[in-house]
This record gives C-alpha cells, sequence and structure tokens, in this order.
C-alpha cells in the first residue's frame, strides 16, 4: 500500500516537476530570444563594447552586440562590413541608448546563404524587419552606412511601424551604376581560376592596409596610429569572416539599380541625411540629396566639410555626436542643432 501511494505520488509529482521545468523553458526562450545555433558558433572575436547576442528571423541566425540602456537605436553597416566599422559610433551612442549593431546577412557570425537569398536591400530590410519583431521591438531609430543606409531607409518605407526615425551616412534610396562607378574588379572573383587566386589573396592578410588606405583616401593621413590600427583590424574582420558566395552576392546587389525613391515621397519617419565633400561616391550621394530635397521635406541633409564616403570611421565622435542631437531635436531645432563649425569639420557642433 505505501509502496502504491509512493509509486502514485510520483508520478503526480513527476508530472507536476516536469510542467515547471518546461514553464521556466518556455519563459526563458521567450525573454531571451537567443538562437541555439548562434550560442554554438565559434565567433570571430570578442566586442571591444557590449555583449554579442543572437536571434533567429526568416529562418536565419542573425549576430548582433547589444550595449547600453533607454531607446533602441539599431546600427547596419555598409557593404561587406561587420558591425565592428560602429565601434566608436556605438561608444559614443551606448552610454545614452540601447544600441544594437547587427551583422546582417552574409557578413561577420551572421548567416551566409550561398542559395535562396539574392542579398538585396529588400531582402535584407525584411530580415531586420523579423529581427526587430522578435525581439519586440517598435518606434527604433536606425542609423546605416552606405548599404545600410540603403537597407534603413528601405526598412523605414516599408516597415514605419517598426522604425522611428533613420539616419543615412549616405546610401540612399537611388543607386545607378553608370552613378556609382563601382570597381569591375570584383566581377573577376566569379571566375573559376583567377577568382580562387584573388580570393586566397584577398583573405590572406597581406592587403589589410592597403584596403583600409583605400577606404580612407585622403583622410588615412590625418588618422593617428591606433585609429589607423584599428581600422586595419576592422578590414581585416570583414574579410575574414565573409565566403567568397556572400561577398559576391553583396557585390551583385550593390552593382544593380537600386530604386525605391518613390516609397519615401510618403515616409513618415524623419531622415538624416550625411555625405562627405570628398566621398569617392559623390555624385551618387547628392544625386539622392537632390531627390530627397525636392520629394520629402522631413529628410534633412547635411554634407560634411572634407568627409569621405565612411564617415563613421572617419569622424566617429561626429556621428555620434549628431546622432544623439538629431534624436533629441523637435523638426524645428534639427536644422541648427546639426550645424558643423568650419575650424573643425565633422568633429566639434555649436
Amino acid at each position: 500500500m505505501g509502496r502504491g501511494e509512493n509509486r502514485e505520488g510520483g508520478r503526480g509529482g513527476g508530472r507536476g516537476w516536469g510542467l515547471g521545468v518546461l514553464a521556466v523553458l518556455l519563459f526563458g526562450a521567450a525573454a531571451y530570444i537567443t538562437a541555439v545555433e548562434g550560442a554554438e558558433r565559434r565567433l570571430y572575436s570578442t566586442p571591444k563594447h557590449g555583449v554579442d547576442r543572437f536571434v533567429q528571423a526568416r529562418g536565419y541566425t542573425l549576430h548582433y552586440v547589444e550595449a547600453g540602456a533607454g531607446e533602441p537605436i539599431l546600427l547596419i553597416p555598409g557593404a561587406f562590413t561587420t558591425y565592428r566599422a560602429w565601434n566608436r559610433v556605438l561608444a559614443g551612442l551606448a552610454p545614452h541608448a540601447r544600441v544594437l549593431a547587427v551583422d546582417y546577412i552574409g557578413v561577420g557570425d551572421s548567416d551566409k546563404p550561398e542559395a535562396g537569398f539574392g542579398y538585396s536591400v529588400e531582402e535584407q530590410a525584411d530580415v531586420l524587419a523579423e529581427m526587430l519583431e522578435r525581439l519586440g521591438l517598435s518606434n527604433v531609430n536606425v542609423v546605416g552606412a552606405s548599404y545600410g543606409g540603403a537597407v534603413a531607409l528601405n526598412l523605414a518605407a516599408r516597415y514605419p511601424a517598426l522604425v522611428g526615425r533613420v539616419v543615412c551616412v549616405e546610401g540612399g534610396a537611388l543607386i545607378v551604376p553608370e552613378v556609382l562607378n563601382y570597381s569591375k574588379l570584383g566581377r573577376l572573383i566569379e571566375w573559376p581560376l583567377l577568382g580562387d587566386i584573388i580570393w586566397g589573396f584577398m583573405q590572406s592578410g597581406l592587403f589589410d592596409e592597403t584596403t583600409a588606405r583605400s577606404v580612407m583616401g585622403p583622410a588615412w593621413d590625418g588618422l593617428s596610429p591606433e585609429e589607423k590600427r584599428e581600422i586595419v583590424a576592422v578590414v581585416s574582420a570583414n574579410i575574414r569572416t565573409s565566403t567568397r558566395s556572400s561577398w559576391m552576392g553583396i557585390y551583385r546587389a550593390i552593382t544593380r539599380r537600386i530604386d525605391f525613391a518613390h516609397a519615401l515621397e510618403g515616409l513618415r519617419a524623419r531622415v538624416l541625411y550625411l555625405y562627405g565633400t570628398e566621398s569617392k561616391y559623390l555624385d551618387v550621394a547628392e544625386m539622392n540629396a537632390r531627390r530627397f530635397e525636392r520629394s520629402n521635406a522631413r529628410i534633412e541633409v547635411v554634407p560634411v566639410p572634407g568627409g569621405i564616403h565612411d564617415l563613421h570611421l572617419q569622424y566617429p565622435d561626429a556621428v555620434a555626436g549628431m546622432v544623439r542631437r538629431f534624436l533629441a531635436t523637435m523638426p524645428a531645432e534639427a536644422s541648427a542643432a546639426l550645424r558643423i563649425r568650419a575650424d573643425a569639420p565633422g568633429r566639434i557642433f555649436d
């Protein structure tokens, strides 16, 4: 009798214990939304600021780094670039906001599909929209650079409930191959033998500093030795974490015509569009700036004197400051708040 009661009690207790464990597991899954695949991944390196996170979106595993607390800001890097390009900007924003610096699909520690994903601006925006939904976020301020700037604008145009304000460091809603005039050498990577050789050299690390110098252009000589080392490390991480197929996917996406400018005409989000007057893609930036100024008064265009294409690498403190001021100001105050002093272009503000 006693043994029977123990067995019955054991079965009843087991059911209660099992339900309790299940509830804890479900609660934990809902609270953290961290993909199992992400937890098992070997990361390229630990973040300089913040902590690594993973989330599933549209069937893909996305990696991002999170730092700070408060209103959310999503940082989207440029073409072929990991979240590390935002390191110094992230450090300037994290004391004031909850910052999520993402590796979009194809770069860093996020998935790099070889088929079924075209790496278009729209596809990247779709994945990031589901990421924000999975994290329970809305009214997120989004900052994007170059290709990431186009993704940020597309996200705002097509998912208005998810986006608060947008800051674009170049990029745009209209990118025409003839105007972009992007290097044709990227196509050689697709070639069977020559492509293998070029890709091997790219991943060897022998040309990291040369690539960094090319990215920074005329700004390179004005950088400190520490800044140069950091940018070389960013470039190194970009190529080391890439795959040949994902690199080519992004290359094809940015060298085809991108045009969703019409979708911005009814854009509700306020936008700050920054571009450098010394940018190697100045023609693209000015084409977008003219279009924005004609079609939507909610888009504030600010040229940065002496600035290059990658303003966030050249003037990270200034970009962080401009983002903070833009997000904090009312529309009528924006122009005055974003003036750049001529004696220190991009670094110090009135």
